[in-house]
């Protein structure tokens, strides 16, 4: 299988918060960070982002793209919110990830110990092409929050896979196994899935689903919550929220933009 360069690339663009904080979330510790930038991407979540746009996949791909398979590409972001932060791209036009995309990914998690996040529009995508955002960081929080084994027939759980639920108010599965396995479950959870978008989180030890509901929790969050925010990392843009953002208010922003758990 062909996966991306683990070594950072030089065209990676420098993680450089203006400000950063901690706070206590289901009583695990998240990182709070102040990246004023990202204001300036491109289809960026607000009130009234018109329902069709010209996409600028291609274009970002033909100029930026310092790898490519068959089927994949990878690029810088240049809006980081996160260490050595490139972006995963299906090459043609496809908003779900095949499974040469998850088997990618997860190839790569394996090799470098990094993180991949997956959002889609509804989910804090600003591109409607699939994607994910490979990090070389990893986050505490998902791994500290206690879990409990998911008995479900949800899906056909392939051989050597289990699943796994976190005990939160909120729907989030995880998965176990080796690589094939849960690149399979990944598809056999896309086609179970019924809300229209989720986030993914793959990491070394496990890949975790979050189906979403609301976008965009205001009161208690202004801005759309992504993967980044499950992972435990809160993007803001602007100083005054960052600066009265609590531990409550962001709570209540993840029960909010989430759907019930499976029981």
């Amino acid at each position: 299988m062909e996966c991306p360069p683990i070594a950072p690339h030089p065209s990676l663009v420098p993680f450089e918060p203006t400000a950063e904080r901690t706070l206590s979330l289901f009583g695990r510790t998240v990182h709070l960070a102040l990246v004023p930038g990202r204001k300036s991407r491109s289809g960026h979540v607000r009130d009234g982002r018109p329902a069709l746009q010209r996409s600028p996949a291609n274009r970002i791909l033909s100029e930026e793209a310092y790898w490519r398979s068959e089927t994949l590409a990878v690029t810088p972001n240049k809006f980081p919110f996160a260490k050595n932060h490139r972006i995963l791209w299906m090459a043609n036009p496809a908003r779900e990830p095949d499974r040469t995309f998850w088997q990618t990914a997860l190839h790569w998690i394996n090799q470098s110990d990094g993180t991949a996040l997956l959002n889609n529009v509804g989910a804090a995508a600003t591109i409607p092409r699939a994607h994910a955002h490979l990090v070389d960081e990893k986050m505490p929080f998902l791994g500290e929050l206690t879990e409990r084994s998911l008995q479900t027939d949800l899906i056909d759980v392939p051989d050597g896979c289990e699943l796994v639920c976190k005990d939160v108010p909120f729907c989030m599965i995880g998965v176990r196994g080796d690589l094939e396995g849960k690149a399979d479950a990944l598809m056999r959870l896309a086609d179970a899935r019924l809300t229209a978008s989720w986030n993914v989180i793959i990491m070394k030890d496990a890949t975790w689903i979050v189906p979403r509901g609301r976008q965009t929790p205001v009161p208690f969050f202004d801005q759309a919550i992504g993967s980044a925010e499950f992972w435990g990392r809160w993007c803001y843009v602007e100083e005054e929220q960052f600066a009265a953002a609590t531990s409550a208010d962001l709570e209540q922003a993840l029960e909010i933009a989430t759907t019930k758990p499976i029981d």
